[in-house]
């Protein structure tokens, strides 16, 4: 790769990263609103949402382990993995 397609790569990882704990955050705190849901029809809602969250967090996670693999080694803060 050459330099600019490695900060590409880079840029988007740690772009990935950040969405990864947002949604992350977003799927805890529906999981609270759901304990705290009384109706059946808000609890399926909310069901269905985190489900939807789980599923993006899924690519996420798919498109930032297809970056680890294409940047080299070393290139990316071991913390962050």
């Amino acid at each position: 790769m050459n330099s600019k397609d490695v900060e590409r790569s880079e840029r988007e990882y740690h772009e990935l990263m950040g969405a990864l704990n947002a949604t992350n955050v977003l799927k805890e705190e529906l999981k609270l609103r759901l304990d705290e849901a009384r109706d059946d029809c808000v609890r399926e809602v909310l069901d269905n949402v985190i489900a939807l969250v789980d599923a993006q967090c899924i690519e996420y996670r798919h498109r930032r382990d297809d970056l680890r693999v294409r940047l080299q080694p070393g290139t990316i803060d071991e913390s962050e993995q």
